[in-house]
C-alpha cells in the first residue's frame, strides 16, 4: 500500500473541513458553550453543598443560608440549561466533546489512512496493568490514578501504533479514584486539625481571650479552599503515550527523561543502566538518556531520531517528553498538560485552526516511524 504525501494529507484536510466541518462549526460551539455552563454549575453545587456541611454544623445560620441560595441558584440554572438544549446528545452525564468527536473524529483520521481507528474510553485496557507497564519503562514515577481518554490506533508504512490520551486531573472519570483515598486523607486532616483545636483551647484559657474560637471556623474553610485548590491543580500527567512496533531486534532497555534537579519520582536500578552520552551536546544538556546497552543506545538514537524528539516537543507544545525503548516498541510519553486531540474546547471556539493543530500533531507522531526506519528490518 503506498502512503500518502504530506501534501496529500494537507489537501484532503482542506476538503474534510470544507465538506464535513464548516457548516457543522455554530452547533460545535453551541455544545461545548452548554457544557461549560453545566461544568460551572456542577463546581458551584459540590462546593456549596461542602460548604452547608461544615457551616451547619458549626451552626452559622447565616452563612449555610447563604450557601443554600447559592446551591439552589446553580441547581436551577444547571436543569434549565439542559432543558433548552436543543441537541439531545447533551446531558450531564455525557460529554460534549464526545459528541463531535464520534461524529467526525473517524473521517478525520481517514486523512492518514483508512486503517486508523479512534475510540473512546478504551474498554480494553486495564488502568492499573498500564500503569504498571509505564513504571517499568522508567519514563514515569508512580500514578495513583488515571483515566485513558482517546484511543487512536493504525498502521503506517507498515507500523502498527497505538496513542493514548491520558489525564490524571480531577476529572468525573477520576473523582472515585481520589475518593478510595478519602479515608486515609480524612483521618489525616482530621488528627491535624485536632491538634491545632487542642493547642487554640489551651491558648484561649490561659490568656483569658475567648475570641481565638474564631479562629476554629475560619481555618476550616481555609483548609477546604486549600485541598480543593490541590485537587483541582495536581495533574502528575496530562498528556499522550505513544506506542510503536518495533521491527528490529532489539532487546535492550534504553529510555531518555528531561535533565532536572530531581527524577521526578523515577526511580531505578543505576547498576544496571549505564548513562549514555550522544553527540549532541545541546540534547545532552537538556536530557539524560540511560541504557542496559550503549551500542543499541547509539543505534536507535540517531540525528533524525533526536530531531524529530525536539520537533514533537514543540509540536505539542509539552511540559517534557520522554522515551523508552523495551521489548520491541517504542513508548513516548508527551505532557502537553492540556486536553489533546481535541476538536472542542471549553474556553474558545472550535474553527479551522482547531483542526490545523490536530493534523499537526498527529503527523509529528507518524513522523517519528520515519526518522527511526521502524518499517526497516534492520537486525543489530
Amino acid at each position: 500500500m503506498v502512503e500518502k504525501s504530506v501534501a496529500q494529507m494537507k489537501k484532503e484536510l482542506q476538503e474534510f473541513y470544507f465538506k464535513k466541518v464548516k457548516d457543522y462549526l455554530p452547533e460545535i460551539n453551541r455544545i461545548r458553550k452548554h457544557e461549560r455552563v453545566n461544568t460551572i454549575c456542577m463546581l458551584f453545587v459540590f462546593l456549596s453543598m461542602a460548604a452547608i456541611f461544615v457551616l451547619g454544623n458549626l451552626k452559622l445560620e447565616k452563612l449555610t443560608f447563604i450557601f443554600v441560595v447559592i446551591l439552589v441558584l446553580s441547581m436551577a440554572v444547571l436543569m434549565f440549561n439542559n432543558k433548552n438544549s436543543k441537541s439531545k446528545s447533551v446531558t450531564i452525564d455525557v460529554s460534549g466533546e464526545s459528541a463531535v468527536k464520534g461524529r467526525l473524529m473517524n473521517d478525520f483520521l481517514k486523512i492518514f489512512g483508512d486503517n486508523f481507528k479512534w475510540s473512546k474510553n478504551d474498554s480494553n485496557n486495564n488502568i492499573r496493568d498500564f500503569l504498571m507497564g509505564i513504571a517499568k519503562l522508567n519514563i514515569m514515577g508512580g500514578i495513583l490514578i488515571g483515566n485513558i481518554d482517546d484511543t487512536i490506533v493504525g498502521k503506517y508504512m507498515g507500523v502498527n501504533f497505538r496513542i493514548l490520551e491520558f489525564d490524571t486531573s480531577l476529572s468525573l472519570h477520576n473523582v472515585m479514584a481520589y475518593l478510595a483515598l478519602a479515608p486515609f486523607l480524612i483521618g489525616c486532616g482530621c488528627s491535624m486539625f485536632m491538634v491545632f483545636v487542642f493547642i487554640v483551647i489551651i491558648i484561649s484559657t490561659i490568656i483569658n481571650v475567648m475570641w481565638l474560637f474564631w479562629l476554629i471556623p475560619a481555618v476550616i474553610v481555609l483548609l477546604l479552599l486549600i485541598l480543593i485548590y490541590s485537587l483541582l491543580t495536581y495533574v502528575p500527567f496530562r498528556g499522550v503515550f505513544v506506542e510503536f512496533d518495533m521491527n528490529k531486534n532489539f532487546e535492550g532497555h534504553t529510555f531518555l527523561i528531561e535533565n532536572a534537579p530531581s527524577n521526578r519520582g523515577i526511580n531505578f536500578n543505576h547498576a544496571d543502566f549505564g548513562e549514555v552520552k550522544l553527540e549532541d551536546v545541546e540534547f545532552n544538556r537538556k536530557y539524560k538518556t540511560y541504557s542496559t546497552d550503549q551500542v543499541e543506545a547509539r543505534f536507535v538514537l540517531t540525528t533524525a531520531f533526536i530531531e524529530r524528539f525536539k520537533n514533537m516537543k514543540t509540536a505539542f507544545k509539552a511540559k517534557y517528553i520522554r522515551a523508552a525503548f523495551k521489548d520491541k516498541k517504542i513508548t513516548i510519553a508527551i505532557d502537553a498538560g492540556k486536553d489533546l486531540f481535541a476538536m472542542a474546547n471549553l474556553n474558545k471556539d472550535t474553527d479551522a485552526q482547531t483542526f490545523v493543530e490536530l493534523f499537526n500533531e498527529i503527523l509529528s507522531v507518524l513522523a517519528l516511524i520515519q526518522a527511526l526506519k521502524l518499517n526497516q528490518k534492520i537486525g543489530l
